[in-house]
């Protein structure tokens, strides 16, 4: 659990137990909610509430965010890793991972790809490699990055404050960071070796990079490793403690789900897409103003559902391998991607499916002048 939680897993397991119609009736009847109220809103009693959640979050969300969904691309810069994570094809003992980080050129010729197809909006991703990926490196990618794009995102090993205020001046405004799992013994099992392996260090990444300036604060669990339930009381208290310690910045959501796949990586807890919808719907309600992210693992008529009532978010179009926009097809080389994408449509496919909801196309959410 969330170190900070005065409850423990049992306890929280319990109180899911025994919550009742009557409970997540007056939950959905507040303004304002509470710890209390995601429990009782990701609960199973919840589950016969799904039209009114769905109402209340629509409403939510048209609040904050109008009838507009942003849209981004992941840009994977490296996939070299000393990590030993057991559910990660980059893992340093996975021998049929094809190792790769991108020159300078290359990392530019795949973000022109990218811009081509009119996203503003792009995500650094990389492998913990300390001997390649260093704050240096990655504060020159952004130097040269953010004369193409509006904003820039970080999803890379976690740094200290320092590392992270020196990447803010380069230009860096957001920063996702995955915790995996809030329960500390199965963080350990999973993270055997490496960096990765310090749960405190990772745990209080968004407050750090909160403290260096950082404007979007993004946190999650991999949807699988742990019973789901517990998972999201621990991001929720999260959640609550970033935006009291770290209130010039916002909190953005993302529910990564494993999908089990022929030869994967299966999960011990695996998440139907009955309970993301829920605990979706349940986290839009209780804070709405956050942002909130859907992932490509899911599939297509799900993020295009997702995006009316929870999401604000969804990438386009995305490649998960170093080189996969531009480099590999110019080298005729292989796409070997770090987990399986659901969603394989060309981002024109993604803006015209938005906009067949009623949605329009968000590019650019900040401006360089600004």
């Amino acid at each position: 659990m969330f170190p900070l939680l005065k409850f423990s897993e049992a306890q929280v397991l319990d109180y899911y137990a025994h919550v009742t119609p009557e409970m997540v009736r007056a939950s959905l009847a507040k303004d304002r909610h509470d710890w209390f109220d995601l429990l009782n809103l990701t609960s199973e009693a919840a589950n016969a509430f799904k039209p009114e959640m769905r109402e209340k979050a629509r409403k939510a969300r048209i609040r904050y965010y109008g009838k507009t969904v942003s849209v981004y691309a992941p840009l994977y810069i490296g996939n070299t890793c000393i990590n030993s994570c057991r559910y990660c094809d980059f893992r340093v003992q996975h021998q049929g991972t094809v190792r790769r980080n991108l020159s300078m050129d290359e990392i530019r010729l795949e973000a022109e790809a990218v811009r081509r197809t009119g996203i503003d909006s792009l995500l650094i991703v990389a492998g913990e490699d300390p001997k390649v990926n260093t704050v240096e490196h990655l504060a020159e990618v952004g130097r040269m990055l953010k004369k193409m794009f509006s904003n820039l995102s970080l999803e890379v090993a976690p740094q200290t404050e320092e590392g992270y205020r020196e990447l803010f001046k380069a230009g860096y405004e957001a920063l996702t960071c995955f915790q995996e799992t809030y329960d500390p013994i199965r963080y350990k099992y999973f993270h055997p070796a490496g960096p990765k392996s310090n749960y405190d260090f990772r745990l209080w990444t968004q407050l750090r990079a909160g403290k260096a300036g950082f404007r979007q604060l993004g946190c999650a669990f991999l949807l699988g490793l742990n019973p789901w339930r517990p998972e999201c009381a621990s991001l929720a208290a999260h959640a609550f403690y970033l935006m009291k310690e770290c209130y010039e910045a916002k909190v953005q959501f993302a529910f990564p789900r494993f999908c089990p796949v022929e030869g994967g990586f299966q999960p011990e807890y695996p998440v139907s897409e009955d309970d993301l919808d829920l605990m979706m719907l349940a986290f839009r309600i209780v804070f709405p103003q956050c942002c909130m992210t859907v992932s490509t693992r899911e599939a297509p008529k799900f993020r295009d559902y997702i995006v009316q009532y929870a999401a604000d978010n969804m990438s386009a179009g995305s490649k998960v391998t170093p080189g996969g926009y531009a480099v590999l097809e110019q080298e005729h080389a292989p796409d070997v991607a770090q987990f399986t994408l659901t969603d394989s449509r060309a981002p024109q496919a993604v803006y015209d499916a938005i906009k067949a909801n009623g949605q329009e196309v968000v590019f650019k959410n900040w401006d360089n002048r600004i």
